[in-house]
């Protein structure tokens, strides 16, 4: 029963982050930078794998797209304008 309510907060979380996020920019009408995309990658990734291996889901397909996903956040060398 308490897996349930871990699986259940860690979602949450996970649509938190992409509401609240996006909400945000659209209200200081500021536009998606890396720096955002950044946070957002690290912010969803971390309980999207803790969702995956508390449900035994966690397989090297979803490994690749996390490890993807971070790789193309943080593999951007930074072009010294602020985002």
């Amino acid at each position: 029963m308490s897996m349930i309510w871990v699986s259940a907060v860690l979602s949450l979380c996970i649509l938190a982050v992409i509401v609240g996020g996006l909400w945000s920019r659209i209200k200081i009408a500021k536009g998606i930078g890396w720096q955002f995309i950044r946070y957002t990658v690290i912010a969803i990734a971390i309980p999207a794998t803790v969702l995956l291996a508390l449900n035994n889901m966690l397989t090297e397909g979803a490994v690749a797209i996390l490890s993807g996903a971070l790789g193309f956040a943080f593999g951007k060398q930074s072009d010294g304008k602020e985002d």
